[in-house]
């Protein structure tokens, strides 16, 4: 076989590889699992079948567990629904996205790097339904979801178009059932995440706290609800007064202070649970039906604990584990028949979730994420190690909701309530008292351990937290340019709440702000950011140099004279250069102080004409024009249009009409005449000043800082003027 038809051969089998090449990735890009998320609001771990109520039914969620995997240390980092579903969508311990209730949105920085994100960008369909409980950018859900159906509650029952009432876990699942038939028909592998409001308690229905749906009412009827765990009023009497007298104990008057309170407010919080359980048996089926269950990956969890009357305790917040535990489950139909069903020991979070749902779709793992991806525990295979310890925290204001943070590890757990007074601390050994009835923090046989965690909660807090500072200084890198050329006003003033909002006390976001502020003649709020920087450094001499120009445009000449004062002092060689003080002496009406100012500039710059021109105004403020006259600075020569002819009209030389003329001549640039005219009309406004016309001066002066205003020094001194002399 001669060399051509090797070649011909070749060129045709190369083909065929090619082609096959592309379908093995068209198909491996469509074969891609879909994956539903499911996330309920205030469950611990063990209300449910599958982890060992003795009551309650979810035959649904226990199928998923002895078919998938089951992670039996589950926990929120935060517990508390705003600040987990931020890290739930993120990646991100609350420490580095700052989230919670009462701050700023979640930063685009991060929602960008959210798992709906990053699978919508890698082309997946992205929807959301239920509970959302975040705030985010403008534009953010956008670049999340291409379909995104919030619910609430108050009330739970949603009224219908045929005017009947549906409960809003049911509402949930119907919607849910409207997307995967979008999916089906798109052809498209697709990501859901469906956020229930159950089993969140109706707070503002104190009788009937958890409205169920109808469809489980008949459930656990007649049924006596077995005690809470730690029941024992000696258990509640043990904590400290703070924890007694917080929101938790609270809420605890409102649902489970009486028995018949407590059975009938567990008995409804079950069917909630239940009512759940049943909208996702609804779901399964209908992936069933439409031919996607084989293909589909389950994740069940809840945002945050719940003490449900245990420790005489109603809701979460607090480090205890009620708070903190939560179910986890992940049903992956692909692993093989003897990975599942297997239970999971090791620790797990929510700051997880996002990280196994983007290494589930195939796509690349942010480096920002703080988690590790579970999806090769679900096969049994080991990726990233689990942790062996994990930072916890809550930093929601609230006076009845105490602040804390710390460490819980597989054995032991540190946390430290840090706003109290001294800092109020607890160990427990996690082996020895798995309740958490002992704090060992005085117990001189811990105190090695007690310091190692003390250390270790330090690290870690220090670690996410400068974490969030990089991510600041990123977007305010992000739009660098933007805040140079004035450019990008609205994406810069956005950048900056962003990156004030991952830390408050950014410096570079301030000053950034400030010259926002600035460029939009907002002088009174960039004097907010000024002084709050003039606090914080107090030794950054140039930052009173900063203030004191700002001061001067915002009219404050006495306030500038003392900040440019206050920056001499400690750089005395700048004196001879700072006409800026000049021209606040002038405003002031310190003239005396402005004529020495403006005689020791001219040493140092003998070119200047304006320098001379504001001696000039000052003589004149003090001895008279004709004085002024012969006082004026002689300079060696000043080429700027028209400063020249300027120079010569206060020496008597020209006329008022000869400075238009030379600012009009030749062929200037458009922006150039305007520059020409702005500084034209400032000086003739200050001549017919100095010589007492004030209308005509005025004139001048609105022409100078409206029709021909520009964005510079100068320019602002005619607003200056302007506002000085219309009071």
């Amino acid at each position: 076989m001669n060399f051509f038809i090797y070649w011909v051969l070749f060129v045709i089998i190369g083909n065929v590889v090619l082609r096959a090449d592309e379908e093995s990735a068209k198909a491996f890009a469509d074969d891609r699992p879909n994956i539903i998320f499911f996330l309920t609001d205030d469950q611990r771990n063990d209300f449910l079948g599958c982890t060992g109520h003795p009551i309650i039914k979810t035959p649904n969620i226990d199928n998923l567990a002895s078919e998938g995997r089951i992670f039996e240390n589950a926990f929120v980092s935060t517990s508390i629904c705003a600040a987990s579903r931020a890290t739930l969508l993120t990646g991100l311990y609350e420490r580095t996205h700052r989230f919670t209730f009462g701050t700023p949105p979640v930063a685009s920085l991060h929602t960008n790097q959210s798992y709906p994100a990053l699978l919508r960008k890698d082309g997946y369909l992205t929807g959301f339904i239920g509970k959302w409980g975040i705030r985010v950018r403008k534009g953010a859900r956008e670049t999340m979801f291409d379909s995104f159906v919030p619910l609430n509650r108050s009330p739970y029952f949603h009224k219908q178009k045929d005017g009947s009432l549906r409960h809003e876990t049911q509402v949930a699942a119907d919607k849910a059932l409207e997307f995967l038939s979008r999916a089906k028909k798109d052809a498209q592998p697709f990501c859901l995440s469906v956020s229930f409001n159950a089993s969140h308690a109706e707070d503002g229905d104190k009788k009937n706290h958890f409205p169920y749906p109808k469809v489980v009412g008949s459930l656990y009827e007649g049924l006596k609800m077995p005690e809470p765990r730690l029941s024992d009023p000696a258990v509640f009497e043990s904590q400290p007064e703070f924890l007694r007298k917080s929101m938790n104990r609270d809420r605890y008057f409102w649902r489970w202070d009486t028995e018949e309170k407590y059975q009938h407010n567990m008995r409804n919080y079950l069917r909630m649970i239940s009512g759940i359980d049943h909208a996702i048996g609804r779901v399964i089926d209908e992936l069933d039906s439409l031919g996607m269950a084989k293909n589909t990956v389950i994740i069940y969890m809840a945002d945050n604990g719940y003490y449900a009357a245990s420790r005489g305790f109603a809701g979460k917040w607090s480090h205890y584990e009620e708070s903190q535990r939560v179910p986890l489950i992940i049903y992956d139909p692909r692993v093989k028949k003897e990975d599942r069903g297997k239970r999971d020991k090791s620790i797990a979070l929510n700051v997880d979730v996002a990280p196994t749902i983007v290494a589930l779709a195939g796509a690349r793992l942010p480096e920002s994420y703080q988690g590790r991806s579970l999806s090769l525990a679900l096969s049994g295979r080991t990726g990233k190690a689990a942790p062996s310890d994990f930072f916890c925290e809550h930093r929601m204001n609230n006076r009845s909701i105490p602040k804390w943070e710390g460490v819980r590890g597989q054995r032991y757990k540190y946390a430290r309530y840090y706003e109290q007074e001294p800092p109020y601390e607890f160990l427990h050994d996690l082996k020895s008292d798995p309740m958490e009835l002992k704090n060992l923090v005085s117990d001189p046989n811990h105190k090695e351990k007690l310091d190692e965690l003390r250390k270790r909660c330090s690290l870690l807090s220090v670690k996410y937290d400068n974490q969030a500072k990089t991510d600041s200084r990123k977007v305010l890198r992000s739009v660098q340019f933007g805040l140079l050329d004035g450019g990008k006003k609205a994406s810069g003033d956005e950048a900056i709440q962003e990156a004030l909002a991952l830390n408050p006390e950014s410096h570079e976001a301030l000053i950034a702000r400030a010259d926002l502020n600035e460029r939009a003649g907002k002088f009174g709020k960039a004097l907010v950011d000024l002084d709050a920087l003039v606090k914080a450094l107090p030794g950054v001499g140039q930052l009173r140099q900063r203030r004191g120009v700002t001061r001067f445009f915002n009219g404050d000449m006495k306030g500038s004279i003392e900040d440019f004062d206050a920056y001499l002092k400690n750089n005395p060689a700048r004196e001879p250069h700072h006409w800026q003080r000049g021209l606040a002496y002038y405003y002031a009406e310190e003239f005396a102080k402005g004529v020495d100012q403006f005689e020791i500039h001219q040493d140092v710059n003998s070119n200047d004409v304006e320098n001379a021109v504001w001696h000039f105004l000052c003589v004149n403020r003090i001895k008279g024009l004709e004085e002024a006259k012969k006082s004026l600075i002689d300079i060696e020569g000043d080429g700027r249009v028209p400063m020249a002819q300027v120079q010569k009209l206060f020496a008597g030389e020209l006329e008022p009409k000869d400075v238009l003329d030379a600012a009009n001549a030749g062929d200037p640039t458009p922006d150039d005449l305007r520059n020409q005219l702005c500084y034209a009309h400032l000086y003739l406004g200050l001549y017919f000043e100095a010589k007492g016309d004030a209308e005509k001066s005025l004139v001048h002066i609105r022409k100078s800082a409206i029709q021909y205003a520009m964005p510079h020094y100068m320019g602002e001194v005619a607003r200056v003027h302007l506002r000085a002399r219309t009071k």
